[in-house]
């Protein structure tokens, strides 16, 4: 490897294959697998990454069984993630203006976020521009983060905490949610007239995986009202599992309550009035700060409007009078 040169004209020398040789070497682990995944061979693929060095003036992998980034790697796969994902979606949107369509949306949604709200401000937004295509992304907090730095995501709409204040990217709430416990229609829980806390005991409980956002907010939203925190006996992810494990059997489950009235007015399941309030928190959307997204602020805004319409000031509680 040369000797590192304190020039920074590399960077204008950098091309768009050194980034993908960096991204898949990231991504493969070894330089066999990495050229498999570029149709590349191995000798063609080290002969980039070698340059790419050179370029640089330091090493961007440990050798090992597999490769390793080193810091000065990891900057740079950083940089490249964003430029790749820049890319395709810049070619995307062109792409979709060339077929008559008015852009590309790729949102991130969290289990626990809003299904009125979003679902309202998407057909809003098909009002002012029908052609927009839209694809919707529903996972956890972290990895869906990541793929907006990424810029494989435009915006995430959901309940968000500190790992939201991140460099480049931009948050705003939209409005507040409570906890409702709920249970299938017919269960002896939702038939009294005035449960308390002690009545759920000896029901069992469906509830989030423990270091999700949701089952930490609920279990200090419980703790707030002086009692200890449910015990699950099953644990899921998925809003699917959860209101199928409510039909037949006499589960207890807890739900944002903008969604636990959207499905009991489904008559898919029955709210459980507790005595206590249990404070789900803040709502929001995250987006990074350079998107290349030209329908985006649109988004942004109708989101903002129908939030606004839907929850009265950020209550949630409002859209279910």
């Amino acid at each position: 490897m040369d000797t590192a040169s304190t020039d920074p004209s590399w960077t204008r020398r950098l091309k768009l294959r050194h980034l993908q040789v960096l991204a898949a070497l990231e991504s493969a682990g070894t330089v066999t697998a990495a050229a498999k995944a570029m149709h590349m061979t191995q000798p063609a693929l080290s002969h980039w990454l070698s340059d790419m060095e050179d370029l640089v003036g330091t090493p961007l992998f440990l050798r090992g069984r597999t490769l390793e980034l080193t810091e000065a790697g990891r900057a740079l796969w950083r940089y490249a993630c964003r430029v790749l994902g820049d890319t395709a979606r810049t070619g995307e949107e062109i792409e979709a203006v060339k077929g008559g369509v008015a852009g590309h949306l790729h949102i991130g949604t969290i289990l626990s976020a809003a299904p009125v709200l979003l679902p309202r401000a998407i057909a809003a937004l098909h009002q002012r521009s029908p052609k927009v295509q839209i694809e919707l992304v529903e996972g956890l907090l972290e990895p869906l983060i990541e793929r907006v730095e990424r810029r494989e995501i435009d915006l995430i709409i959901g309940p968000l905490d500190v790992r939201a204040s991140r460099s480049g990217l931009c948050t705003e709430w939209l409005m507040t949610d409570t906890f409702s416990v709920v249970a299938r229609r017919g269960h002896p829980l939702a038939e009294l007239a005035a449960p308390r806390w002690e009545d759920t005991n000896g029901y069992p409980w469906v509830l989030p995986p423990p270091g999700t956002l949701s089952r930490v907010r609920l279990d200090q939203a419980v703790a707030d009202t002086g009692m200890p925190p449910p015990k699950p006996a099953v644990e899921t992810s998925s809003l699917v599992a959860l209101l199928s494990m409510l039909q037949d059997r006499d589960y207890i489950a807890t739900l944002a309550s903008s969604v636990a009235h959207m499905y009991e007015k489904l008559n898919l399941i029955s709210i459980v009035r507790m005595p206590s309030r249990l404070e789900f928190g803040p709502i929001g959307m995250l987006w990074a700060a350079d998107s290349p997204s030209i329908v985006l602020p649109a988004l942004r805004e109708t989101l903002r409007e129908e939030a606004k319409s839907l929850f009265d000031l950020g209550s949630a509680d409002a859209a279910a009078t």
